[in-house]
């Protein structure tokens, strides 16, 4: 009827976790932004002249960020898969061998 204990193991969920990825993801952004404006300039000095229009100038400044947070969640996503330890699926944990379930 009613848990009596608390769950062991750990989740992605509630409000604690949405803060942080919005933090965090704030924080990817505005270094994104420092970094693809600091270097934009000369890659484009001594890239294709069409770099130097500023409306690809202005495309470029606005989806470069966008993409590496697409790219740093990537990898974060990545090493948390990682670095966990590999943890049994409550299926498994429900079905023993033969087919029956625990009860």
């Amino acid at each position: 009827m009613f848990r009596t204990r608390r769950r062991t193991e750990h989740r992605r969920d509630g409000c604690g976790f949405l803060i942080l990825t919005c933090l965090f993801t704030c924080l990817f952004l505005v270094l994104n932004s420092a970094l693809v404006s600091r270097f934009y300039w000369e890659v484009a000095a001594a890239g294709p002249a069409f770099l130097s229009d500023p409306r690809i100038a202005q495309m470029l400044m606005f989806l470069g960020p966008v993409v590496l947070l697409f790219i740093e969640w990537w990898i974060v996503d990545f090493v948390v898969e990682t670095v966990s330890p590999r943890r049994r699926s409550r299926d498994q944990d429900t079905i023993q061998t033969d087919g029956s379930h625990k009860s």
